[in-house]
């Protein structure tokens, strides 16, 4: 699997931008950026069809920033989980395992509780496919 931890560990309005960059002149950017954006096009294209739909606040792709914003926060979260998963997981029935700081919460990638009922297609970029999130993220 290829390591996408450079997406994870920027912020939206960078990545945004350089976006931007990319649909103006794709050679203007790093060739791991043009893949995950090629992803992302590609992802969008084919999940919502309004790829072409063009309204305040949202970006070239016709997707709100809102919603951009929440798609990378689940991207974040997904990679998080794989990363950090085991350090909440309850493999002792004795006693609880002392707390590593995981920072799984949904409010620390500045999700809510109400995202859980949301479908998001950042799945898709990981390889694990949409789903909606019907699952309790909650250990």
């Amino acid at each position: 699997m290829k390591d996408f931890s450079f997406v994870t560990n920027s912020h939206p309005a960078y990545i945004e931008s350089l976006y931007n960059a990319y649909r103006e002149d794709p050679a203007s950017v790093d060739p791991e950026w043009i893949k995950f954006f090629e992803g992302f096009d590609f992802a969008v294209s084919n999940a919502n069809g309004k790829a072409g739909a063009a309204a305040t606040g949202t970006t070239a792709l016709g997707v709100s920033n809102e919603q951009l914003t929440k798609e990378l926060a689940v991207y974040r979260l997904i990679q998080a989980y794989r990363k950090k998963g085991h350090l909440i997981a309850k493999t002792n029935p004795i006693r609880e395992r002392k707390d590593r700081q995981a920072n799984l919460d949904l409010a620390h990638f500045g999700l809510t509780d109400a995202d859980l009922k949301s479908e998001f297609y950042a799945g898709q970029i990981v390889g694990i496919g949409r789903a909606p999130s019907k699952r309790s993220f909650s250990m």
